[in-house]
């Protein structure tokens, strides 16, 4: 075992030093000289030699890449990988308006360059024109070139100028015109900015259009112009034997942005021309010149199916006038017939030029109602033939022993005419026969007239009643119970003649101004058909309608209901006042003196309507000191009602006190102050020391308010004052539409208005010299109230929806509705009260359109 280990190592050992002692080498200078090598390659790191088997990885210079290493094997270099390769900067990227080319290099690597140029027309404005592909890629930027700018151009304001002066570039175009069309251009129509940003033209300037004076040869200008004027005549003349090259006048005309004459001035030498050789058909005598001068003559000679100068010579004689024309046109036309079709010819082969010629043939066809004269029609100097072409279809009277002609009689009828026959008496029927192309065309038939029994709903035959009749034979008809008339009926040629009506007993709705229909409401009523009414607001009464042979049948009557004038012996009628009063008036009651209230009655169907009450003003039991009452003894006291005291402090005073209008008048004492006397007032009354007063009317206090109290202090009235006149507000003043009633003497007075206006305000108060309100002027006080209206107006086929009124207020609305069968026209159907005059509204019922 040990022996083998050893064994081993000997081996190992053995191995190791036979390696190093024939170990290889590589050199740097080997690598430098051999064909591995490349100048692209960065050997800055690279040592002098290196052991076989060694593996040396190459890097590259700046500006290139690649994957290259060297393996030492015995003693040569083996390479791995790509040689180094110059880096690609990619596209250096366009120029607009610009082309670059490679300046270096062969492609976009390491080390090239390229150079940018600017189109024709474009500057460069950029510091530099190229870029170079470095290590990390392309410098600098993509050069920019703009295009060249030329100068600002002014014009006159009269020029028309498309396109921009001011801020144009190479390749701009801006072009010229008049604004006036009484003016041409002079200068350039159009300029054109250039490579170099320059203008290629001369700017232009707009005047009156003039022409110059123009060179004729063969002529001359007769009036003699420096220039002329738009739309002058130039007057020239040419030489002898010379004429205008145009019959027209030249006229100084405007042309684009210039002018010229027009047609242009010129003389030429007068002769007559032949077109040689001449066309086909055509000959000339003498046939070896085509040019004559004024007064020569030539033959012209046609071919057999050819023309000249009329249609039916084929030779003629044509000279050469003194203006240089030919008497006639000098060539020969092939003979052709009209193309317009004939009259009556409906439709033709003659369309095309070669059917027209001369003894061509070509089918045709007649109108309707014409008939063809020849099976072709043939072409002919003396154009088509036959003539005519068509002739009329024409049919000849006819009559028949049973009937009778009764439009259009005569002998003879052309195509399609129509003759109406009617069968005569004791034949029914009727026919029409036309024209047509193989003669009469219809069915002439009378059938002998007869009529059957004729039965009719409604009526009886009162006489001739049978199942035949014959022609003329008359039965009459007696209308049945609810049915009205009679009627006669003819056997004619039709059937039964006459009218064989019964008119059904009917009556239309009836309307009564003071009454509603309570039963039965409808628009028609037949016959013994009721209707029952009761009678609206305002009347009283019940009726009932029949439905009668001549109408409506019953007796409908309302009775107005009316009250009579009420009196009070406590109260005064303020407004309204007279002996009979209609349903729903109102009466105005103000209560009398001594009595307060105000109340107002209506007159309704059982008479007035209302509570007619006056209250009296009455005065509270007054304590008084130290007396007694003597006479009975109450609570509360009415107006004028006496009270009598007696004084208990032995004095034997008596006294009396009255109720007035709720205030107790002559009160006095009986111990501590005397009686007190107001001034031109009068005392309320004593309640234990205290004394309350009031002023006269006309007069008033000096403090506010309408009462005034005194103090009884040791016998003597403090605080007892006067009442004065400076403040009093006079007459009441004047209403106008109204009256003025005064309440509580003359300081507090009630307004009531007339009839047809309102009052603003109840009553009139006087107070410290003032009749109040102030803020209400008289004039303004009673305004005006709208008027109401009368019933409205009838239309007829309408009635009025909801209940008859007498009168409407000013500002309401009523609806028309049409009978049955009827419809409002244009879809107006109400009308409205303003003021007491109804709208003018044209409400129309019609009929309805029939289906």
């Amino acid at each position: 075992m040990h022996l083998m280990h050893l064994t081993r190592s000997c081996v190992l050992l053995l191995c190791t030093l036979t390696l190093v002692k024939s170990q290889d080498t590589c050199t740097r200078e080997q690598f430098f000289n051999g064909d591995l090598f490349d100048s692209n390659f960065d050997t800055t790191d690279l040592e002098a030699t290196y052991l076989s088997g060694k593996q040396v990885r190459v890097g590259c210079n700046v500006g290139y890449s690649g994957f290259f290493k060297l393996i030492c094997v015995g003693r040569e270099w083996q390479s791995r990988g790509k040689p180094c390769q110059p880096k690609s900067c990619g596209h250096p990227g366009d120029a607009q308006f610009a082309d670059f080319h490679l300046e270096k290099g062969q492609d976009f690597v390491f080390g090239s360059q390229v150079v940018y140029t600017c189109h024709k027309g474009y500057q460069m404005v950029s510091r530099t024109n190229n870029r170079h592909c470095l290590d990390q890629g392309w410098d600098g930027v993509v050069p920019v070139c703009e295009a060249q700018q030329c100068r600002v151009i002014h014009v006159d304001n009269n020029v028309q100028v498309v396109g921009d002066l001011e801020e144009a570039t190479y390749g701009n175009v801006v072009r010229f015109s008049c604004k006036s069309r009484n003016e041409m251009l002079s200068g350039s129509q159009e300029m054109y900015c250039d490579e170099n940003g320059e203008w290629r033209g001369q700017a232009p300037i707009c005047k009156e259009v003039t022409c110059t004076e123009p060179e004729i040869e063969n002529g001359r200008v007769l009036e003699k112009f420096p220039e002329y004027k738009e739309n002058e005549v130039l007057n020239f003349q040419c030489n002898l034997h010379h004429k205008r090259t145009e019959g027209r006048p030249s006229t100084c005309t405007k042309r684009g942005t210039g002018s010229e004459w027009s047609p242009t001035p010129a003389c030429e030498l007068i002769t007559c021309r032949l077109t040689l050789p001449p066309l086909e058909g055509t000959r000339y005598d003498p046939s070896s010149k085509n040019k004559f001068s004024p007064g020569d003559t030539v033959r012209v000679i046609c071919g057999e199916k050819y023309w000249v100068s009329t249609r039916q010579d084929t030779t003629a004689v044509n000279t050469c006038q003194g203006n240089g024309e030919w008497t006639f046109t000098p060539v020969c036309q092939e003979f052709t017939c009209s193309d317009r079709r004939p009259q009556h010819v409906s439709y033709w082969y003659a369309g095309y030029l070669y059917q027209r010629k001369l003894d061509k043939t070509v089918s045709y066809w007649c109108a309707e109602g014409y008939k063809k004269t020849a099976n072709l029609a043939t072409c002919t100097r003396d154009d088509w033939k036959p003539n005519p072409l068509c002739q009329a279809i024409t049919c000849n009277k006819q009559s028949y022993p049973d009937a009778d002609i009764t439009r259009n009689d005569k002998n003879i009828y052309r195509y399609d005419e129509r003759v109406d026959y009617t069968c005569k008496n004791g034949y029914k029927g009727r026919f029409t026969l036309t024209c047509g192309e193989r003669g009469w065309i219809g069915n002439p038939q009378c059938v002998e007239i007869t009529c059957n029994r004729h039965s009719h709903p409604d009526a009886d035959i009162a006489r001739n009643d049978k199942n035949i009749y014959r022609s003329g034979e008359r039965v009459d008809y007696t209308c049945k119970d609810g049915y009205e008339g009679r009627f006669t009926l003819t056997c004619g040629k039709t059937g039964w003649i006459g009218n064989p009506q019964c008119k059904e007993i009917t009556c239309n709705r009836h309307s009564h101004p003071d009454a509603d229909i309570a039963r039965n409401d409808k628009n028609i009523y037949r016959y013994d058909e009721q209707v029952d009414y009761i009678c609206k607001d305002g009347n009283k009464g019940r009726f009932t309608l029949t439905c009668g042979e001549t109408g409506w049948i019953g007796n409908p009557q309302c009775v107005e209901i009316t009250c009579n004038k009420q009196s009070y012996p406590d109260a005064d009628i303020a407004r309204n006042d007279r002996n009979i009063y209609r349903y729903d008036d109102r009466v105005d009651y103000i209560c009398k003196n001594g009595y307060e209230g105000e109340f107002t009655l209506t007159c309704g169907e059982t008479g007035w309507i209302g509570d007619a009450k006056c209250i009296g003003r009455q005065c509270k039991r007054p304590h008084i000191d130290k007396a007694q009452i003597t006479s009975t003894l109450k609570e509360t006291y009415s107006h004028n009602e006496h009270l009598e005291y007696a004084c208990t402090n032995n004095t034997e005073r008596v006294f009396t006190v009255t109720c007035e209008k709720g205030v107790w008048t002559g009160i006095s004492y009986c111990s501590g102050c005397p009686t007190a006397d107001v001034h031109n007032g009068f005392v309320v009354g004593p309640y234990n020391d205290t004394l309350y007063y009031t002023c006269k009317n006309g007069y008033e206090l000096h403090t506010e308010g309408w009462w005034a109290e005194a103090k009884c202090n040791d016998g003597i009235w403090s605080g007892l004052d006067h009442c004065f006149v400076n403040n009093t507000c006079g007459e009441i003043p004047v209403i106008p539409n109204g009256n003025v009633t005064p309440r509580r003497g003359e300081n507090n007075a009630r307004i009531t208005c007339n009839e047809g206006y309102r009052p603003r305000v109840n009553s009139l108060t006087c107070h410290k010299g003032k009749w109040l309100p102030k803020e209400s002027s008289p004039e303004t006080i009673c305004t005006p109230t709208a008027v109401p209206c009368n019933p409205p107006p009838k239309v007829d086929n309408a009635v009025v929806v909801g209940s008859y009124q007498k009168e409407y207020l000013s500002d309401s609305e009523v609806t028309y509705q049409c009978r049955d069968k009827y419809v409002v026209l244009d879809g107006e159907d109400t009308i409205r009260c303003n003021n007491g005059q109804w709208e003018e509204k044209n409400i129309t019922c019609t009929p309805p359109t029939p289906q």
